[in-house]
């Protein structure tokens, strides 16, 4: 007979999948595959904390494209006869009270004690354990997901990501990756912030959206290496692997699809 999800239930399975004391750990995660949790998000977030323990670092992106331009961000329960309104009342972003809206796990981590939250408007990331303030500490503004932010600092620091229930098309280190090679897919993205003590408007440019035309080819190659473990936690299907080992193979795949143009 099935049973439900504990918290012990889910560290012997993280344990089992290869999670390990002292690993800084990304986390892409839907709680709905997991299944019936006892105590939700925070059995699992608990879970993760108590397998990497105090030496370890668990991070999770922490994204609020609702900040956006109603223009870029698609609401649908916004009609376009509102878009001035939205404008006009449009909040800054703010890393102690914005929320996430990638769902109940991330957002019950953004809350938790100790946490921190890198400052950027559209795509923070937070973290915590040892390394959560230099994983946190600097993020760009230009190219949110680049080099300058947390993505690298997660590269440079060997870290492993956790995909839990979800695919590869929710790997943020595939934008990093993308962002290192020359004929990258890039947009603008506009938001209010706050300078010298006025709210204005900006204009930056970001990695587009992928829309699921490369990123789940590059996982599935990269899973055919042999270099992801894959395994079970809950009702979830789960697989951990390097962070770096992904964004190598990525950036290569990239550089062989997206050409650099030659020069006239």
């Amino acid at each position: 007979m099935a049973r439900p999800n504990t918290t012990e239930s889910l560290k012997h399975a993280l344990t089992a999948l290869g999670l390990n004391p002292g690993m800084t750990l990304m986390v892409h995660s839907a709680l709905g595959q997991v299944g019936y949790t006892v105590g939700g998000p925070a059995a699992l977030i608990s879970a993760m904390q108590e397998v990497l323990g105090g030496g370890g670092t668990l991070v999770m992106p922490c994204e609020s494209p609702q900040l956006l331009d109603p223009d870029t961000y698609q609401d649908p329960r916004a009609e376009a006869g509102w878009y001035d309104t939205i404008r006009e009342h449009l909040p800054v972003f703010d890393s102690r009270t914005t929320p996430t809206t990638l769902g109940a796990v991330p957002e019950a981590f953004r809350t938790w004690p100790r946490t921190l939250r890198s400052n950027h408007p559209l795509v923070s990331v937070c973290a915590n354990g040892k390394l959560a303030n230099e994983i946190t500490a600097e993020h760009s503004l230009p190219f949110g997901e680049g080099p300058n932010t947390p993505f690298e600092k997660l590269y440079d620091l060997d870290a492993h990501t956790l995909l839990l229930g979800v695919g590869f098309n929710r790997c943020t280190s595939l934008h990093y990756a993308e962002s290192l090679t020359p004929n990258r897919r890039t947009t603008t993205h506009r938001y209010p912030v706050i300078e010298a003590g006025k709210r204005v408007w900006v204009e930056s440019p970001d990695m587009a959206n992928d829309d699921g035309v490369h990123f789940p080819v590059v996982g599935e190659r990269f899973v055919a290496t042999g270099k992801v473990a894959k395994g079970q936690v809950g009702n979830a299907d789960a697989l951990l692997f390097r962070t770096r080992e992904l964004v190598d193979f990525a950036a290569e795949y990239f550089r062989e699809v997206m050409p650099e143009q030659a020069e006239d």
